[in-house]
């Protein structure tokens, strides 16, 4: 059977076993020697982290398959300064999206944005964005509507 659903803290494992491997597969654009953390400490860090934030400003969706976490996505939600193009300045921030091989090419991502931003909108979210380098991943994003803006910059502490 085949459902797709908000994440609660009944799923907390399966979600941080699917973080697990999104981190797996980014490892290789990280610099080896900017890891700090072992795969115990990132599980740990995980959970308290969706402990303090699942359904408070991070929103989770899920696509199971006889009740197994195949693939999921979400979206956490930022407050800036409100702008002409975006007035409530709240912004949906995509995040940890990922299907598990096996399971890819199937469209459960399509479907799983759809609900996100279906429950995005009930929430006055009218924008959006997200950072990937996954060539596969942008394909999908931009048939959303998702545009390249290089103007972001990054600093480490």
């Amino acid at each position: 059977m085949e459902v797709i659903r908000q994440l609660n803290f009944e799923d907390l494992d399966q979600m941080i076993n699917l973080r697990i491997k999104i981190q797996d597969y980014d490892k290789r654009y990280i610099n080896p020697n900017s890891i700090v953390l072992n795969e115990n400490e990132l599980r740990e860090k995980t959970n308290q982290y969706l402990k303090q934030s699942l359904n408070n400003n991070l929103f989770m969706f899920g696509y199971f398959i006889d009740n197994k976490l195949v693939a999921n996505c979400g979206f956490y939600v930022d407050k800036h300064f409100p702008t002409y193009d975006n007035p409530s300045g709240i912004t949906g921030y995509i995040c940890n999206v990922f299907t598990l091989e096996k399971y890819r090419k199937n469209g459960y991502q399509k479907k799983l944005f759809a609900v996100c931003f279906e429950h995005a909108k009930k929430m006055g979210i009218t924008s959006f964005e997200l950072s990937s380098l996954n060539e596969t991943a942008i394909k999908m994003y931009k048939s959303f509507g998702f545009t390249n803006n290089d103007h972001k910059y990054t600093y480490k502490v």
